[in-house]
């Protein structure tokens, strides 16, 4: 993903006002240790939040670059790790992202879904809205038969701050087409939440 030059110089202001703030706590930020925080940090969080429009077109050209469907059960991709920030506080958002969908007529690439998953999720967005845009796009743009997405969230701005609630983890879930029948939801929910065994 390329790093826009004019956002990039916008996140380097508020990150060198932020090192100010440092200062005024009294923190020594001539230290040899902050020589250019501001720059770094900015990039780290435009590494964290993509722009939209190359997002949009990534997703699209990744969407077009299927295979023919020679199987219709379920296609799962579980215990994604993925990146965001809270839109509240702009604090760092981990996920473990599990996706599914029914094929119709074409299937991705396994490293596309788990690439999409991962690319959806580098946004300034809900948890919620992002699981429900997941299940949109692999229900309507795919043309599948339904699609469920389960996300565990763990929240900087919960577990760092406010309440401290380091082990507590935000859980949302959207389904579409066939996952609105109870027994492929639970099938879905089983698959996923279920341990990950290792082949080594």
């Amino acid at each position: 993903m390329d790093l826009d030059p004019n956002a990039l110089a916008l996140f380097e202001q508020g990150y060198a006002k932020i090192v100010e703030g440092l200062r005024a706590l009294g923190y020594s930020v001539d230290d040899e240790n902050f020589a250019d925080t501001g720059k770094r940090a900015a990039k780290g969080f435009h590494e964290l939040v993509h722009d939209q429009k190359q997002v949009r077109a990534q997703i699209d050209q990744m969407l077009t670059k299927t295979f023919p469907a020679k199987y219709t059960e379920m296609v799962i991709s579980k215990h994604n790790i993925a990146f965001g920030v809270c839109p509240h506080h702009l604090l760092p958002v981990v996920y473990n992202i599990s996706a599914a969908y029914l094929p119709t007529k074409k299937v991705l690439g396994l490293s596309k879904l788990s690439r999409l998953i991962r690319l959806v999720a580098r946004a300034p967005r809900l948890q919620e809205d992002l699981t429900h845009e997941l299940s949109a796009i692999l229900h309507e743009q795919l043309d599948s038969q339904g699609s469920a997405v389960y996300v565990e969230g763990l929240h900087m701005c919960m577990a760092a701050r406010g309440v401290g609630a380091h082990e507590a983890r935000l859980v949302t879930s959207a389904v579409r087409g066939v996952f609105l029948e109870l027994a492929t939801r639970e099938e879905f929910i089983k698959l996923v939440v279920s341990p990950i065994h290792s082949v080594l």
